[in-house]
């Protein structure tokens, strides 16, 4: 199991709070929000661009991707996105 997932179990569980996410639309979930900017991060480097704060290295622990560069772990990041997306319809 990854962090990631772990994670989303302990805040269901109720275990752990998870940070509130508001935008001037109203609150959003806050894994669903980590995901969109993880996912944006990792697009850019998969094209060279290096973002400020974050590395490949820790979203690769985080998340559980395998590979060596990011255009590698894109496609199995996009299948955690999907995952979780279709989880939280049904939940």
């Amino acid at each position: 199991m990854t962090k990631f997932e772990q994670a989303v179990l302990q805040v269901e569980a109720g275990q752990v709070k998870a940070p509130e996410v508001s935008t001037g639309q109203g609150r959003i979930n806050y894994f669903q929000y980590q995901l969109a900017v993880h996912h944006f991060n990792l697009k850019l480097m998969s094209k060279g661009i290096q973002s400020r704060g974050i590395k490949l290295k820790d979203l690769k622990a985080y998340y559980g991707l395998k590979g060596k560069t990011a255009a590698d772990c894109l496609p199995q990041y996009e299948a955690v996105m999907e995952k979780y997306q279709n989880r939280s319809i049904l939940n």
